[in-house]
């Protein structure tokens, strides 16, 4: 059975203004010490975790198809620290011969040299996170690099070897124009990129970014002009070549991030590391995100998970329509079929003949899909399924 393997690195420079993600800047412990103590330490429960795993599916022939190093940052860890961990991975699970292994980075935490370390230690697809080219825009977004690091930072991938590179991008920010985004669009396919994930800015209620929005210190960016940017972005990337496959993620062909495919067709998945997320054999189930819980549970042999839940039929069934359906080329009937035992139709003939009739979803011989109308409108469609 092919396996998707999720890594969390939860460490970073400097928390962004709108990052809800589990992760802990380095800069707020201030002694090199007590740093390289807890980034060991961590990196230790993090293999144990993966042995854990090991020993509870020793029986299982699992292949790992893609391995995915997010955060937080990986790349503030040196490339030992990442290459250790996969050779951990490498002596306790089987590889697909083509694996794909992808590690998070942001600009100016990599230079040449660590880029060729990491390279050596397997990773072939890195994914940048640029978001913006606009000083001002990076500024707001509390974000540590420079636009002209992202540059620097992609041609170093690119002199290390890097045939693969993702650049993430956000619209939608206070203050944005559809001219600046538009510049933004421009600078990122001028780099050519093999991959761009591109998302709407998501307002998390805690982070700082948010509370200046509700306390009207920032103006948030309309629903209109937010279209605009989706419109300008889909135009763009198809001029330039880049087929969109998933509602927010662009590839030039061939070059889609498999590990996020896999998400994407609920399949199964392991996620190992604080406040990680996995779902096998129908189970979905979280870790704990404290560091130091996290560790504490690992170190004294236990599983850190805090959340478990084992999925019904209509679980799997309506989590597999909400992911599916993400992707442009939709759902494909045959699977879901031979998944669930009945056809698409069967269970949900009603709802699909409503959204066909407004245009929102589309019914092919292959498929059921979202028009591009109905990308738009991808929650309202969602709701009839859940």
């Amino acid at each position: 059975m092919k396996v998707a393997l999720y890594l969390h690195f939860p460490f970073c420079l400097q928390k962004c203004r709108y990052c809800s993600f589990n992760s802990l800047p380095l800069s707020q412990i201030v002694s090199h010490e007590e740093r390289m103590g807890l980034t060991d330490r961590y990196l230790n429960a993090l293999q144990k975790e993966i042995s854990f795993y090991a020993d509870l599916y020793a029986d299982h022939k699992w292949e790992l198809s893609s391995i995915y190093c997010g955060g937080g940052t990986p790349t503030v860890l040196n490339a030992d620290s990442i290459s250790q961990v996969l050779s951990c991975c490498s002596s306790h699970f089987h590889w697909s011969a083509d694996i794909e292994i992808t590690v998070e980075a942001n600009p100016g935490t990599v230079t040449l040299e660590k880029l060729k370390d990491f390279k050596k230690a397997g990773v072939n697809r890195l994914s940048l996170g640029a978001q913006s080219f606009h000083p001002e825009e990076l500024k707001l977004l509390g974000r540590t690099h420079q636009a002209g690091e992202i540059v620097e930072s992609y041609e170093a991938a690119r002199d290390a070897g890097f045939d693969n590179i993702n650049l993430d991008l956000i619209y939608g920010l206070p203050g944005q124009s559809l001219a600046s985004w538009s510049d933004t669009l421009k600078e990122a396919l001028r780099l050519s990129p093999e991959h761009l994930s591109v998302y709407g800015l998501s307002l998390e209620a805690s982070t700082p970014l948010a509370q200046d929005i509700e306390e009207g210190k920032l103006e948030p960016s309309s629903e209109d002009l937010q279209i605009a940017m989706w419109e300008k972005t889909a135009k763009s990337m198809a001029a330039a070549g880049y087929v969109r496959y998933e509602i927010s993620n662009y590839a030039q062909p061939g070059r889609e991030c498999r590990h996020n495919i896999t998400y994407w067709e609920n399949r199964p998945y392991l996620g190992v590391g604080a406040g990680a997320h996995g779902y096998l054999e129908r189970l979905r189930y979280a870790d704990e995100s404290d560091l130091q819980i996290y560790m504490n549970r690992v170190e004294g042999g236990e599983f850190p998970r805090v959340f478990e839940e084992r999925q019904s039929d209509l679980d799997e069934r309506v989590y597999t329509i909400i992911m599916g359906l993400r992707l442009t080329k939709g759902l494909s009937r045959k699977c879901f079929a031979e998944r669930f035992g009945r056809l698409f139709e069967d269970f949900y003939g009603k709802e699909l003949s409503l959204l066909v009739g407004e245009g929102l979803m589309g019914v092919s011989e292959d498929a059921i899909f979202l028009t591009e109308g109905g990308r738009l409108l991808a929650n309202y469609v969602l709701s009839h399924f859940v």
